[in-house]
């Protein structure tokens, strides 16, 4: 391969591996409107970041609230009304009934716990163990 062919493989690899890398794990949760303002976010996999970048992004850029407005857990992993067979995690911007979580964790089995839109949002960032 010519010297030229062989730096543009090698750039357009350096392009496709950081778009990759920035995708973070928004492409790996659906966030859905449900009745009485909650968000039901539906994960490639189980996993709490998972689900909270779900909410964040969603509450970010689909919805424009702040930065520091809270997200509260409504329902735990549980069988989702959005797509039904799967497993979704339901999310309201008030504390659910039940009141708000004193825990300091994003566990999202826990009613009631809370993140900021930013924290959610952050949670895009982390590495999973998917990848």
């Amino acid at each position: 391969m010519p010297r030229v062919g062989l730096y543009r493989v090698a750039s357009l690899a350096t392009v496709l591996t950081a778009t990759a890398v920035m995708a973070g794990n928004e492409s790996r949760s659906a966030a859905y409107p449900v009745a009485g303002g909650l968000i039901e976010v539906v994960a490639a996999f189980s996993e709490n970041a998972i689900y909270w970048c779900g909410v964040g992004d969603h509450a970010l850029t689909r919805l424009g609230m702040p930065g520091s407005q809270r997200i509260y857990v409504w329902q735990g992993p549980s069988p989702s009304l959005a797509r039904p067979g799967e497993r979704a995690v339901t999310f309201g911007f008030a504390p659910p009934p039940q009141g708000r979580a004193p825990a300091l964790t994003n566990d999202v089995g826990i009613i009631g716990n809370t993140l900021t839109v930013s924290q959610a949002k952050k949670t895009c960032d982390e590495r999973t163990a998917s990848g």
